[in-house]
């Protein structure tokens, strides 16, 4: 009971449309036992969306950084255990 109302107050319905082939490799993805069900692979598949998005921010930013000088710049292992130091 508590996990069905977890669920419901958690998880939200949506439809996509996707094309036939795409589908098809979902569907055998599940098949091949390496999702539970076409939901599981969806939701694996945002979460890594939204990670990889992530790190392309935080690259951007970076480099924006560094561009406008306000980047620190580490060359060495030394380098990086001292910066963690400062912290």
């Amino acid at each position: 009971m508590f996990v069905q109302i977890v669920y419901d107050c958690c998880m939200k319905t949506i439809n996509i449309s996707l094309p036939a082939e795409l589908k098809n490799q979902a569907d055998e993805l599940v098949t091949g036992g390496f999702y539970a069900s076409f939901s599981d692979l969806v939701r694996d598949s945002v979460r890594k969306t939204i990670q990889r998005a992530k790190y392309d921010l935080w690259a951007k930013q970076a480099k924006l950084e560094e561009k406008n000088g306000e980047a620190t710049i580490l060359s060495s292992s030394e380098d990086i255990e001292a910066f963690i130091e400062s912290l």
